[in-house]
């Protein structure tokens, strides 16, 4: 019965996303919507699924860069296995529990400990939040022409960077309010301590290689859309295209949908509205771009996932691993 109340609160904030794309597909002609979908070639999957497999390369290398740093000891290629394998488990299962899949992953492959374990999977994702803000943030002054709207875009998106920037550079902002929680708890007060020296003493080591690896990586998620609308009727724009991925990977950390849905559709619809796109052509690439990356992610994270790590690690046990990851520090 507890288990169950617990799980309302999840589903129905996970149903705002469905509602979202109610609102957006209510009103959608989808004779034009389909017609748009047909004259995508192949040849356009391939490219981008090209370019998806260049950011899970480029991503895990910045990811086994950051394990080092916390004396998290493994390969290349084992990050790789790892990353993609994560990816694919976070599209068949709701709650991001691909990012517990690569703490977990680490605990049985390598005996890591969780806190660090978990540390290098949060700096990991930061990475991710303070390039997207910083791509956001200069997307909103390029799309926005009135005033007010441009400085509260500009103020959210700016707070994410800021907050972003100082947990890279400042880790104190992190792990000073954890270690004031844990003050109790002398065991993991313990290894947060030594997490703290050791995330402070080499914030700058990986920094330069960090943020230019995001940035290539972004850079070629951006192009997807540019792949699919060129040599169509609606060509889109370099800043229209940066807006809408960035803003909606943005809104996928929140957790209120399940695989982008809703707020994806959202983002592209109204972002390029403002440059006069029909809503036909703003979802039909936005359909695109949601093959590309998460059925792209399900198929070749699956097929990585099954050779490598199912005897590791079974679909059976995500929820139970998410409970218990807590205990185990």
């Amino acid at each position: 019965m507890k288990r169950s109340l617990k799980r309302w609160p999840f589903l129905l904030l996970h149903l705002t996303g469905f509602i979202l794309l109610w609102l957006v597909l209510r009103d959608l002609q989808w004779s034009s919507f389909f017609e748009e979908l047909r004259s995508y070639p192949a040849w356009k999957y391939i490219a981008g699924l090209l370019l998806l497999s260049l950011v899970y390369i480029a991503k895990s290398y910045r990811w086994y860069n950051l394990n080092r740093t916390f004396g998290i000891k493994t390969s290349w290629k084992a990050a790789l296995v790892f990353y993609l394998s994560a990816g694919f488990l976070s599209v068949i299962t709701p709650g991001r529990l691909g990012e517990f899949a690569k703490i977990y992953f680490l605990k049985r492959k390598y005996g890591i400990d969780t806190a660090a374990a978990t540390s290098s999977v949060i700096l990991d994702r930061v990475w991710d939040v303070l390039v997207l803000s910083l791509f956001a943030s200069l997307s909103m002054v390029l799309l926005f022409s009135g005033p007010g709207e441009r400085l509260l875009s500009l103020l959210l998106m700016a707070a994410f960077f800021i907050f972003s920037l100082l947990v890279v550079l400042v880790p104190a902002v992190l792990f000073k309010p954890l270690l004031y929680m844990t003050g109790r708890f002398k065991g993991i007060h313990g290894k947060l301590e030594g997490l703290y020296e050791l995330w402070n003493t080499n914030r700058f080591n990986n920094f330069g290689s960090s943020l230019s690896i995001t940035l290539l990586s972004y850079a070629a998620l951006f192009v997807i859309p540019l792949i699919f609308s060129a040599g169509t009727a609606f060509p889109i724009q370099l800043k229209d295209g940066v807006g809408a991925v960035s803003i909606s990977n943005i809104l996928s950390f929140i957790p209120v949908t399940i695989a982008g849905f809703g707020t994806r559709e959202l983002v592209f619809s109204e972002v390029w509205k403002l440059s006069q796109y029909p809503k036909e052509v703003a979802i039909s690439i936005s359909s695109c771009y949601f093959i590309v990356t998460y059925l792209g992610s399900l198929l070749v994270g699956g097929v990585v996932y099954l050779l490598n790590l199912k005897s590791l690690y079974r679909p059976a046990e995500l929820r139970k691993m998410k409970e218990e990851l807590p205990d185990q520090n």
